[in-house]
């Protein structure tokens, strides 16, 4: 707070000079030298001060000079002018004393306050520049911190790159192993299915006893059925061949204009079977083309789905999985009536290798992944659960998701 202080060599009257004056000294002093019947007046501000009688009768007069300047005058009977003036100019000491001290004490307030002033300033910029510490800190908290995230991001990308490329590799080698075998295997059905229809020929053409040609008609009509079961079973092991590869490869992320829908059924085609009692029910919506990684797509939505049947487990109902284009986005749905998710437990479900499942359940990547590829399509994951109530997992992809790096 400020203050305007009055400057220490201004002029003043003679009553404010006055005030430093011993009042009692004063009037004892000029009680022996002039009597008890005197007045000082003020040369701007009249009577000052006055002894214990008033004057009567004829005056003499003195003035009062303080510094050259005529400040007051000094009055006495006139029978006490011999008087007058010695104490006219004792009064005239004791007025330059006055004044010389209230300069000093005005000189020394200001002083006083001038270096107030100045420590204030002080202060109020050391505290300026604290705030600016303040948020410089702050803001370099919040930067360490996000690059904090980017790099546990770029690890765990680092890391499954990595993970990726070996299961890559090793599902190459797998699926050259399992489909030679498969083939022949396929081939050798297909040409039994021709050997049997060539036998049932020759068999209808000789005939024979009754309860051979019985047994014989039963065997040739059930052998075919069984080979068709046996080829369909093995173009399922070729075609989960295929999507096992196409799972896992080990190229990088390749973005172009699909269907969305067919990574959602290559999904469902790799699921595999489902817990007694429960089903899934796929409600595709009529999707556009998008700009995406189809089997990225693919990925994030078995792990949905293999989430979703482990949470079926000792349960019965059904699983969901939905695809819709709403408000400028791709909307896939996996929605569960399974064990549900706690609350403490739902902020750490994208974590790495965090899992609530018990050994041999899972280590812990499949949702980190889905949440990383989500992420590099510019969308997100959605999650609503509730303990014993099921779950719901909604994928957001933006449909013009543009080019990536």
């Amino acid at each position: 707070m400020s203050q305007t202080l009055p400057a220490f060599d201004r002029q003043v009257t003679l009553r404010e000079m006055m005030r430093n004056v011993p009042t009692s000294a004063l009037e004892t002093a000029m009680e022996h030298s002039v009597g008890r019947a005197w007045r000082i007046d003020g040369a701007d501000d009249g009577l000052v001060h006055a002894g214990a009688l008033a004057i009567d009768g004829p005056v003499c007069t003195v003035a009062l000079v303080v510094d050259i300047d005529v400040v007051g005058t000094l009055s006495a009977p006139a029978d006490r002018q011999t008087w007058l003036a010695p104490a006219g100019k004792w009064i005239e000491l004791l007025l330059g004393a006055s004044n010389r001290y209230r300069m000093a004490a005005d000189l020394h307030l200001e002083t006083v306050v001038a270096d107030h002033r100045e420590l204030m300033d002080k202060h109020a910029a050391l505290g300026e520049s604290e705030a600016r510490y303040r948020a410089l800190s702050a803001q370099l908290e919040a930067r360490v911190h996000e690059q904090v995230g980017l790099i546990e991001q770029s690890q765990r990308r680092m890391y499954q790159a990595e993970k990726m490329a070996s299961i890559g590799s090793l599902a190459a080698g797998m699926a050259h192993e399992i489909n030679n075998p498969i083939g022949f295997i396929r081939s050798n059905l297909s040409t039994a299915k021709d050997y049997v229809a060539a036998l049932g020929q020759a068999i209808a053409a000789q005939p024979l006893a009754s309860a051979e040609a019985k047994q014989l008609a039963y065997i040739v009509d059930d052998f075919p059925n069984l080979l068709n079961e046996s080829i369909a079973g093995a173009d399922r092991v070729s075609r989960i061949i295929s999507d096992l590869k196409a799972y896992a490869h080990c190229e990088p992320a390749q973005f172009a204009d699909v269907d969305p829908n067919d990574a959602l059924r290559a999904a469902v085609r790799m699921l595999g079977e489902l817990p007694a009692g429960v089903r899934l029910d796929t409600q595709f919506g009529l999707l556009p083309q998008v700009s995406c990684d189809r089997d990225g797509l693919t990925r994030v939505v078995l792990a949905l789905l293999l989430n979703a049947r482990t949470a079926m487990r000792a349960r019965q109902g059904v699983i969901r999985l939905a695809s819709a284009a709403r408000d400028g986005e791709l909307l896939v749905s996996v929605c569960d009536q399974g064990c549900g998710i706690e609350e403490a437990v739902l902020p750490r479900i994208f974590d790495p290798f965090f899992t609530t499942h018990g050994v041999g359940g899972g280590i812990g990547l499949g949702l980190t992944v889905a949440g990383d590829v989500v992420r590099a399509h510019s969308g997100h994951i959605a999650v609503r659960s509730t303990l014993d109530g099921g779950s719901t997992f909604d994928v957001h992809i933006p449909l013009q998701t543009g080019e990536r790096a």
